[in-house]
């Protein structure tokens, strides 16, 4: 090797110049520069511990540098994969917390169609009313023909409410003959209620309405 203050050549071994009698330290540093196995597990645990050990042992003691070059480097990447699988996990996790929070809404919360549509006349009387009807009786008082459909209105339903209800009265062929109308107000639960209909028949129509059949046409419920 060189000697580095006057430049001659000298002995690999030599512990100082015989030229200029500089002294080396070659030895003591190649002893004292060894890996160093706790400053990468450090530098793996706090990566900026590991970055400032190597700018501080770069120059001194390039193996323990390296150890912790190596620490910091393997423990920055190691962090970013880890993030990267957590955001993964967090993402999936959410996404499957979603769905089912979603899946529990759809299946305990009725459509939006369903809640603003109004029920059918054979939804209402199956569930919430029953409509019986009696005798269509004709009476001649003399001067012109009385007549009355008796009709019986009983709410089903667990609360108070009023029915609108039109009848029909159908012939043979089930061609209507005519309609007409009651109306049961403020029913409470269970309640029931006797009215008539077809007080006021066409004279001309009498015949008719002696074989006729009678049957709900349309029902407006409203409750209370």
């Amino acid at each position: 090797m060189h000697c580095k203050n006057c430049g001659k050549n000298i002995d690999d071994s030599a512990t100082y110049c015989i030229n200029c009698g500089t002294r080396f330290d070659n030895n003591i540093n190649e002893t004292d520069d060894r890996s160093s196995f706790w400053f990468a597990i450090l530098s793996f645990f706090i990566p900026i511990v590991g970055l400032i050990l190597f700018l501080i042992y770069e120059g001194k003691k390039p193996k323990r540098a390296k150890s912790a070059g190596k620490g910091a480097l393997i423990g920055f990447i190691t962090k970013i994969v880890l993030s990267i699988i957590l955001v993964i996990l967090y993402v999936v996790f959410a996404a499957t917390l979603f769905t089912n929070i979603s899946t529990d809404i759809e299946s305990n919360i009725p459509a939006i169609s369903d809640v603003f549509r109004e029920e059918t006349t054979d939804e209402i009387l199956e569930k919430y009313v029953d409509v019986s009807f009696g005798e269509f009786k004709i009476t001649n008082n003399g001067y012109f023909s009385e007549t009355s459909l008796d009709i019986t209105v009983k709410n089903k339903a667990e609360k108070q409410c009023t029915y609108y209800i039109t009848i029909e009265a159908v012939d043979a062929n089930g061609a209507r003959i005519e309609t007409d109308m009651i109306y049961a107000d403020r029913l409470d639960a269970g309640q029931e209620i006797y009215l008539k209909a077809f007080e006021y028949v066409d004279q001309e129509k009498l015949n008719q309405f002696k074989n006729a059949t009678f049957r709900v046409l349309e029902i407006n419920k409203y409750d209370y």
